[in-house]
């Protein structure tokens, strides 16, 4: 129980630093992509923590000395109090870090878009005629080109595949971290049972041992009553010698 009480100070000790080395990018405009290590260290420290708090809590309400279970089911409500805090600060940071990107890609698109050529170049409204009789445009009448449409269109559809492949790599990311948390979730259960199996073949051995000395003492014990039988009966035997002689020579 130790050695998981260790293992979550390490994790928790690791969130806080990894946390912490996130809001530093953020404040410094370097956000990292969902798909990038710390997203994924962080989301899969989060899920070890979670399994390490619960097999600490499982070995805790087991205890037989009630002092050590109290303190180590207080021990267990503070690690669920700090893995609480430290799921909701990351979501939130994961929050502001997409709308950041999402502000920035929709910043990108409408400077790319203004200042491409075919808004910049627009026709001068103004005609000045070099000579008298050539009439002015606006003696005919001049049928105005249909205006294209803005590509405000464009820019939705280029945000929103933006938006879906930044939310399919932030998926998969997710995925490859609940497998991996998985195996390491695995590893780590048999690691225990490896564990668990080498105290019961410890208990074991010392239970033979003590058999084989209980087997040699009920073996001397047995020894030891046969032989005072013997002496028992000799004894027995030389007594009603002794009478037989008393009663013979002194009745």
């Amino acid at each position: 129980m130790n050695s998981l009480y260790t293992l979550a100070l390490r994790q928790c000790s690791s969130l806080s630093s990894d946390l912490q080395h996130l809001a530093s990018l953020a404040a410094q405009n370097q956000i990292p992509p969902a798909s990038s290590p710390i997203h994924s260290r962080i989301q899969s420290t989060l899920a070890e923590l979670q399994h390490t708090v619960d097999d600490y809590d499982h070995m805790a309400r087991r205890e037989i000395v009630p002092q050590i279970r109290e303190k180590a089911i207080a021990r267990v409500e503070r690690f669920r109090k700090d893995l609480e805090q430290y799921s909701v600060e990351y979501k939130r940071k994961s929050a502001a870090d997409r709308s950041e990107l999402l502000a920035a890609s929709t910043s990108s698109s409408i400077s790319a878009a203004t200042s491409s050529p075919a808004i910049q170049q627009r026709p001068s409204s103004r005609y000045t005629p070099n000579s008298p009789w050539v009439p002015s445009p606006s003696a005919y009448p001049t049928s105005s080109p249909p205006q294209q449409p803005q590509s405000s269109y464009g820019y939705d559809s280029r945000t929103n595949a933006a938006l879906s492949e930044h939310d399919f790599l932030s998926s998969t990311s997710q995925t490859l971290d609940a497998y991996l948390s998985q195996g390491q979730a695995v590893l780590s259960n048999l690691a225990s049972q490896r564990d668990v199996l080498k105290g019961t073949q410890r208990r074991l051995r010392s239970a033979a041992n003590t058999l084989g000395l209980s087997r040699n003492t009920i073996a001397f014990v047995e020894r030891r009553t046969s032989e005072d039988w013997y002496f028992l009966l000799g004894g027995g035997v030389v007594t009603l010698v002794c009478f037989y002689f008393i009663l013979r020579y002194l009745g």
